[in-house]
């Protein structure tokens, strides 16, 4: 039994109700209840808040047997481009990790964390400083949440832009060959111009590999999601642009080559259509 599972166990005696009883209330089954307590899974990221409330006790102490810091809650809350927490996501992908003996993923998110410290994302209208590592974890856990748990899918995630902007060769990731021809596909060269050219061959390598394909949609669903607070007015209808001319034809490829996918490219694909149909009938006049 890992911590995170005795923590768990140990709450739920602690307020007196059965694995059954937990399970009633969170409509799941017994097992899943049980199997969280074994080690052998970990909650979900919508099932821990409820965990949590149920018995009395916070997320973060759950995922780490820790509180955080007043000055963390406080600076967490007043961040508009940031609904969570670094450390929080950083912690539930590494139970995760442990739960799933997810090698590849675990050494991908220490050697990501320490190549992106210091870097920031590129502030919008908010012009808030948010940690850079905030989109590759928050892209692991949106695809944990979509039920995609392949070690080299998720390491891929998390390293998505190390090489790309942290200076790190393709042969320093701590990560399988897999891995990295992923990422080696993912990261676009130096000399990038971004002719019209350019951007076909780059898409077309990707649309060939299953993981880069999947981490691509995973990462444009991310930066659409967030960006009405992130991104510029000029610089979201270009987004826009790019992703209707190569995204979309992207997603539709992968629908007939990765059938295996069907269900989560179903979901990526509703979330970034609405998202962007409301902001092309908003910026109508920028994008046309």
């Amino acid at each position: 039994m890992n911590a995170m599972a005795y923590r768990l166990a140990e709450a739920r005696k602690n307020t007196g109700l059965t694995q059954a009883q937990v399970a009633e209330k969170l409509y799941i089954t017994t097992q899943s209840v049980s199997s969280w307590e074994c080690g052998n899974s970990v909650p979900d990221t919508e099932k821990l808040p409820e965990l949590a409330a149920l018995y009395g006790v916070t997320a973060d102490w759950l995922l780490s047997g820790t509180l955080p810091s007043p000055d963390i809650l406080e600076i967490t809350s007043n961040l508009s481009d940031r609904l969570f927490s670094e450390a929080r996501m950083a912690t539930y992908i590494g139970a995760y990790c442990n739960a799933k003996k997810l090698y590849q993923t675990s050494r991908a998110l220490s050697f990501a964390r320490e190549k992106h410290d210091g870097q920031f994302r590129k502030p919008g209208h908010s012009k808030e400083r948010v940690p850079y590592i905030y989109h590759p974890l928050l892209m692991t856990c949106h695809a944990l949440a979509l039920g995609l748990e392949e070690d080299e899918l998720l390491s891929a995630a998390l390293l998505h832009d190390v090489c790309e902007d942290c200076g790190v060769g393709i042969d320093e990731l701590p990560v399988n060959d897999r891995t990295r021809e992923a990422v080696r596909l993912l990261t676009k060269p130096e000399n990038f111009g971004k002719t019209e050219p350019e951007y076909r061959a780059y898409y077309e390598g990707i649309a060939g590999d299953r993981i880069a394909t999947m981490v691509k949609l995973l990462d444009r669903c991310n930066n659409i999601s967030g960006m009405a607070t992130t991104f510029t007015d000029d610089r979201m209808a270009g987004y826009i642009r790019e992703t209707l001319e190569y995204i979309y034809p992207l997603m539709e490829k992968a629908r007939d080559a990765y059938p295996e996918y069907s269900n989560q490219l179903f979901l990526i694909r509703y979330q970034m259509r609405s998202v962007l149909e409301a902001l092309r009938h908003h910026m109508y006049s920028k994008i046309k």
